[in-house]
């Protein structure tokens, strides 16, 4: 009996042991997750701040520093998805999309600066261009939201979510200038910009000029 007991108390010491030593590796490891989380943390700050340097030096002067252009030629990059703005830079650079200045700007930057630039711009707040064309907003939001069946024209929002927010991939839409979301949805018809989606192609095609224009005053006004 005497022994019994003996190797009973042996084995709940081992297993206590075997807790013990158990949550101590669970310890460990959660703190090196912490030191690599607060590490990666201070990567991306370092990041963002070296994008916002960039920003300020070589983007200001047409988007503004934190990315509220001014002028409706060039568009707003606050808060704009950062997936997207990186696909962007790097379409610039390899002249999938066309522009002299910005293929200059991009080449420039290495992959590293271009996630950094699109980072510091992403995380900025967006702004909207309010309209006061009550009516002309109304035409905007049908066609944003249901599309026009007569024209085969799909509802945007499949795309480009409810609230003009986009995704990862697809651009927000939201507080755009009208301006630049007219004369983008004009290049998309002439096949003078053609980087992305082909669609955007046929569906330009099929909005006739009150509806680009109502869409564009739509999304505009959107925060």
């Amino acid at each position: 009996m005497g022994n019994k007991l003996k190797t009973a108390a042996s084995g709940r010491k081992r297993q206590r042991v075997g807790r013990l030593r158990r949550l101590r590796a669970l310890l460990a490891i959660g703190l090196l997750g912490s030191q690599a989380w607060s590490a990666g943390a201070q990567t991306l700050d370092a990041d963002i701040a070296a994008g916002a340097r960039f920003a300020a030096e070589h983007c200001g002067a047409c988007h503004g520093a934190t990315g509220q252009s001014v002028a409706p030629n060039f568009p707003r990059l606050a808060g704009q998805n950062e997936t997207y703005l990186v696909k962007q830079l790097k379409d610039f650079a390899s002249g999938d999309r066309k522009s002299p200045l910005m293929k200059e700007k991009v080449a420039m930057m290495d992959d590293r600066m271009i996630r950094s630039l699109a980072a510091h711009y992403a995380s900025q707040k967006a702004a909207n261009t309010p309209s006061d064309d009550a009516q002309l907003m109304a035409v905007g939001q049908f066609v944003y939201e249901r599309g026009n069946v007569y024209a085969g024209l799909p509802a945007c929002l499949s795309c480009h979510d409810t609230q003009g927010r986009g995704s990862a991939n697809m651009p927000r839409l939201a507080g755009q200038h009208p301006g630049y979301i007219e004369t983008q949805l004009l290049h998309f018809h002439q096949r003078a910009r053609s980087n992305d989606n082909a669609v955007m192609t046929v569906i330009s095609a099929r909005l006739s000029p009150l509806e680009t224009k109502a869409v564009a005053a739509y999304l505009g006004n959107l925060k």
